[in-house]
């Protein structure tokens, strides 16, 4: 393993998801990209920076303080489609000026990879790492349940290609990329692949008041692929016979209110989302979950947020709903028939996919050091910018060899610097290098940055 403790700065770009329809607030502790982001930056070293690009409204606390991170306001889209084209140069170049520095672009919307190699190649003459993110893939599968999501491979394809890692749930999600790829006509380069496994967020557990019947959760987005309607039709069945149990709905979605408001005997459905610090102890109240995704699925956080918690997940007979440890069924209205007569079943085992789980840090300083070591020519001026480093910043060096902020020769020199141990003081926003062995304080309060 790499161990070379380099200080790296990271920009993170997202794909938002989850907005409330009515005020359109973000919802970070919905939003699965999110929360595996935060899953992410806890498990990276705390002397690389984060700049991440997120929602307006976003709350600054929610990635956590183990890590120095700077917030930046862009102007994502409520839509998830129009986030798959949508690219603001403006923010983005605000945001980053010649005297700031980075390394790693870690991105969770891989068909704006082009945007951002080419803002970088041409604005900054730099080309940072990136790291594709591939959490929903283009493909005939998904376009069953969400056709109005589909077309967008050929994107999903180009950032593919312009990236230097890929990373997928499994290898099932890779296949599907790659066939959805084929059958497009689309032509894939040798560019390296890697998985990524997503695990059970730590919820709080704070007590809130719960119905005092039985719980069957429905902790999942209220869309095509979800299979709700069927779950409510089959409470509904089995509510003509018993009344001992509640479905809550965890998705506020207006469709279930109006339902619900067009029979005055639908009161045993709860549409109610749970703040963070108490949805640990709904999912562990509950008697239990049901997943009903019965085509495309690459990955489930939602139940294996249940799983955690103690709580069983009935699910539909799929490959990824039995090895992510659901209770697979082939009658799901029959298991919760029996799921709701019974006591609490206790989970069995659950196994999560951590084998070839991507490790982020080993590649980052490996891929670095190896683009140095390739190096035939130590870059010019090189010696020069060594001896100039007194706690220097980048806007230092550029006035002083190069008279112009962007040099082609930077980020060679930057590597190099990094590999040989000198030291950048990730407190600040701007770039200053040390020489090394020079300490520092790491402070880790986050930043908030507006640019609109």
């Amino acid at each position: 393993m790499v161990t070379t403790p380099m200080n790296i700065r990271v920009l993170i770009y997202m794909n938002p998801l989850v907005f409330n329809r009515i005020s359109k607030k973000f919802l970070p502790e919905k939003d699965s990209g999110f929360l595996y982001t935060k899953q992410l930056i806890e498990s990276l070293p705390t002397n690389w920076r984060f700049t991440v690009l997120v929602p307006k409204g976003m709350p600054t606390d929610f990635f956590g303080d183990s890590h120095i991170i700077e917030y930046i306001e862009y102007d994502y889209s409520t839509s998830i489609h129009q986030n798959r084209y949508h690219f603001n140069r403006n923010i983005i170049s605000k945001a980053f000026p010649y005297t700031k520095d980075i390394d790693v672009i870690i991105n969770n919307q891989p068909e704006v990879t082009a945007n951002l190699r080419v803002f970088f190649r041409i604005q900054r003459r730099e080309d940072p790492l990136i790291i594709n993110i591939y959490h929903w893939i283009d493909c005939k599968e998904s376009a069953k349940f969400a056709s109005d999501l589909s077309g967008f491979i050929f994107r999903q394809v180009e950032g593919f290609n312009r990236a230097d890692i890929n990373l997928f749930h499994n290898e099932h999600a890779l296949r599907l990329f790659r066939e959805s790829a084929k059958e497009n006509e689309l032509s894939l380069k040798p560019i390296k692949t890697g998985f990524f496994h997503p695990q059970p967020t730590e919820f709080g557990v704070k007590p809130i008041k719960l119905s005092d019947k039985k719980i069957i959760l429905f902790n999942h987005r209220l869309n095509n692929t979800t299979g709700w309607k069927e779950v409510i039709e089959i409470c509904e069945k089995i509510r003509k016979e018993r009344d001992d149990f509640v479905l809550w709905v965890t998705d506020e979605n207006t469709i279930v209110k109006d339902w619900q408001e067009q029979s005055t005997d639908r009161d045993w459905i709860i549409t109610q989302s749970i703040p963070f610090e108490n949805y640990g102890y709904l999912l562990k109240s509950s008697h239990f979950s049901v997943c009903n995704v019965k085509g495309y699925a690459t990955w489930n956080m939602s139940m294996l947020d249940s799983l955690h918690y103690g709580t069983p997940v009935l699910a539909q007979n799929t490959p990824l709903m039995k090895q992510l440890g659901a209770d697979i069924t082939d009658d799901l209205e029959s298991s919760m028939r029996e799921y709701i007569e019974n006591p609490k079943k206790p989970i069995g085992q659950y196994i999560l996919e951590t084998t070839n789980n991507f490790d982020y840090a080993t590649w980052v300083y490996k891929t670095i050091l190896d683009r140095v070591g390739k190096l035939t020519t130590t870059p010019k001026k090189y010696d020069l910018v060594k001896e100039y480093i007194d706690n220097t910043t980048k806007k230092d060096f550029a006035n002083h060899f190069w008279q112009f902020h962007a040099n082609s020769n930077w980020q060679k020199i930057r590597w190099k610097l990094l590999s040989e141990g000198f030291i950048d003081d990730i407190n600040s926003a701007e770039t200053i290098y040390n020489k090394p062995n020079v300490k520092f304080s790491k402070t880790t309060q986050p930043y908030q940055k507006t640019l609109l």
